[in-house]
């Protein structure tokens, strides 16, 4: 998508289908069973593309659902496909882990979410700030 200069600005897991439902045999058990399920391909599509917008057009506004949104939107910034990428790695964490990285609906503490996992947020990301909290 990034290489069509298009910015897909809502990645969430309801918006990543994985395009065959075969499950691929892994691990027999004593009994005859199979231990695991996992896909047989890891072949992915990406739908909903109602937020789209291409790399040009106005950035300005809000994009991304909470849980997936990237700092700057939420300071103000304005974002690019870096929103996508930082989309990806909340995605990412939380097929690995089970839960939701930022299960917030509060900009402030989503903030401060951000800082409890990755550390302080860049100066100039704050001084930037369009908005204060």
């Amino acid at each position: 998508m990034h290489a069509l200069k298009l910015i897909h600005t809502d990645l969430k897991p309801e918006n990543i289908l994985l395009v065959s439902s075969e499950d691929a045999k892994l691990a027999e058990n004593k009994d005859g069973s199979f231990s695991k399920k996992v896909p047989k391909s890891s072949a992915i599509k990406l739908i909903d593309f109602g937020s789209t917008a291409y790399d040009h057009q106005d950035c300005s506004y809000i994009v991304s659902t909470r849980h997936y949104r990237a700092p700057e939107v939420i300071l103000g910034h304005g974002w690019s496909y870096p929103c996508d990428i930082w989309s990806i790695g909340c995605i990412l964490v939380e097929l690995c882990s089970g839960e939701t990285l930022f299960q917030t609906h509060e900009n402030l503490e989503h903030l401060a979410m951000m800082e409890r996992v990755l550390g302080p947020l860049p100066r100039h990301m704050l001084e930037r700030a369009e908005y204060v909290y």
